[in-house]
């Protein structure tokens, strides 16, 4: 993906919740500072551009086991230098709780609008299947595509889901994380998973949801236009409809 040159550093990772499906990341620098983190487990790698300016939490999405964790720094152009490299092993308690996590673009709080807004939601229901609907039909029915920001957006972009809620507009990236987390603070695993899907051009991005140990296409983008076309759609999507690159 990029060139490297090699110049280690010092400790910059946050373990102590791996057991949750999560790793921090804390390297501390300038602001205008260059950086991506590269997760990986066996054949499979994780990218993310980090700023330097914050701690930030990255999921382990590959189950249990070995992971390397790695942070790179941009020196110009395609070349980045490596800061510093560690093996970690991971030992996951329940199998989905990364999926129940606040990580870089999937980022939370109980502090947030958007998450009272889950709760109020969800107050006095009992069944996921119930607390999901009620998630989804509020972001379909107001959470407008943004068509502007489409052909705006920077490759450095990750959503910021207090934003979204409160501008009511937002692109598939948006929603999906916006769903996301108001569904994990519930304590419902959300993914955010993107890919492509034969409902729309282009790279994409939805969820899946695990309703009653199943999990369950959304894809809230895909019903939001429809809606707006007048058009009807169902909340449950044909998973050959469907193909996942990345799960987040």
């Amino acid at each position: 993906m990029f060139n490297v040159n090699v110049n280690a550093a010092s400790d910059f990772l946050d373990v102590g919740m791996t057991s949750n499906g999560i790793v921090g990341i804390e390297y501390l620098k300038n602001e205008g500072s260059r950086f991506k983190v590269v997760v990986s487990k066996d054949s499979e790698k994780y990218y993310y551009d980090y700023s330097g300016l914050k701690k930030e939490y990255f999921p382990l999405q590959c189950g249990s086991g070995k992971y390397e964790v790695s942070i790179f720094e941009n020196l110009y152009g395609t070349t980045y230098k490596l800061i510093k490299s560690e093996i970690i092993d991971v030992n996951l308690g329940f199998e989905y709780n990364v999926y129940l996590q606040s990580v870089q673009n999937v980022c939370w709080n109980y502090d947030m609008s958007a998450i009272s807004k889950a709760a109020e939601l969800t107050n006095g229901l009992e069944l996921t299947a119930d607390k999901v609907e009620a998630v989804y039909n509020y972001i379909i029915e107001n959470i407008d595509y943004d068509y502007k920001k489409i052909n705006n957006i920077d490759k450095l972009y990750v959503p910021d889901i207090e934003e979204i809620f409160n501008s009511g507009k937002g692109i598939c990236y948006d929603y999906s994380s916006l769903l996301a987390s108001m569904l994990r603070s519930q304590g419902i695993p959300t993914k955010l998973v993107k890919g492509y899907s034969d409902n729309v051009n282009g790279y994409h991005a939805w969820n899946e949801v695990l309703i009653d140990e199943e999990w369950v296409i959304i894809d809230t983008t895909y019903d939001a236009v429809k809606m707006q076309l007048k058009a009807l759609s169902t909340i449950e999507k044909n998973i050959n409809e469907y193909e996942a690159v990345r799960v987040y």
